[in-house]
């Protein structure tokens, strides 16, 4: 049994939606967005003004098809070593003596995050992010071969639940944290990721809250998602447009809204 911390972080931006030095820089350079945590590099033309729609498919802007390189090319297979372990997996054994982290990000409600389309590409200062700039178009819900943090954090900020786990992961652990999540809501996506670290290879991701563990224990696990699933501040169950590398769809759980998230009693 491992003890659970939690890590708060106060808000230090001052603007909504954009920051004064996103605003001044219309015309092209390189800028550090302190409200979206992200950094931006903008293609020298003129922004469009507003925020990009989501959920419109608009070959321009995003259509969950072209241009998908400038974040992780799903037809390349060199871009493969995403999901793919290559080192040690005996560094990524985990250790129950190592504590379960929950970092909450005090974020205002009144943030709005930026839509920025495919000719721009999105960083995120934090190893993790749990809230940010992102794509308009989002993943469908489900578990996948890899998704990028650019499309999945779109989902979270729809209510749901992301699901990390390193390449490098103990399979039975990754197993197991799999079904956890397919049975406790609707609105999830599960990928592999680098992002996790090799002490605490597994993470849960929602709109401002992160956990992340060494050794799965169910109760965490579960005790998180009723905590901090469907808190973003657009709260839709639509399904999203990018499907690349889907490996399983979603099913709904309780209903389509995920009224009741882990409804079973579940045992390991």
């Amino acid at each position: 049994m491992f003890r659970l911390f939690l890590v708060l972080i106060n808000w230090t931006g001052k603007w909504f939606p954009n920051a004064p030095q996103e605003l001044a820089s219309e015309a092209g350079g390189v800028t550090k967005d302190i409200t979206s945590n992200a950094i931006t590099n903008q293609p020298t033309q003129p922004k469009e003004s507003g925020r990009v729609a989501m959920g419109i498919e608009n070959p321009d802007c995003d259509d969950a098809k072209h241009g998908l390189e400038i974040d992780f090319d799903p037809y390349n297979v060199t871009h493969s070593d995403v999901f793919m372990c290559l080192e040690p997996k005996a560094e990524y054994k985990g250790d129950y003596n190592m504590d379960a982290v929950i970092t909450e990000y005090n974020v205002p409600s009144a943030y709005v995050a930026n839509h920025k389309c495919m000719n721009s590409s999105i960083e995120y200062a934090e190893r993790i992010p749990s809230y940010g700039t992102h794509r308009p178009l989002w993943p469908r819900y489900g578990e996948y071969r890899y998704v990028p943090p650019q499309r999945w954090l779109h989902n979270s900020e729809h209510g749901a639940v992301i699901a990390l786990y390193h390449p490098c992961a103990n399979k039975q652990q990754v197993e197991l944290l799999k079904n956890i999540v397919k049975k406790c809501l609707y609105r999830h996506v599960i990928t592999p990721s680098q992002l996790p670290s090799k002490d605490r290879p597994f993470a849960l991701v929602t709109w401002h809250a992160i956990l992340e563990f060494s050794v799965l224990e169910r109760n965490i696990v579960e005790s998180f998602i009723r905590k901090y699933a469907l808190k973003g501040p657009e709260q839709t169950h639509r399904d999203g447009q990018y499907d690349h590398l889907l490996l399983e769809a979603a099913e709904v759980v309780s209903t389509i809204d995920d009224s009741v998230l882990c409804p079973n009693k579940q045992r390991d």
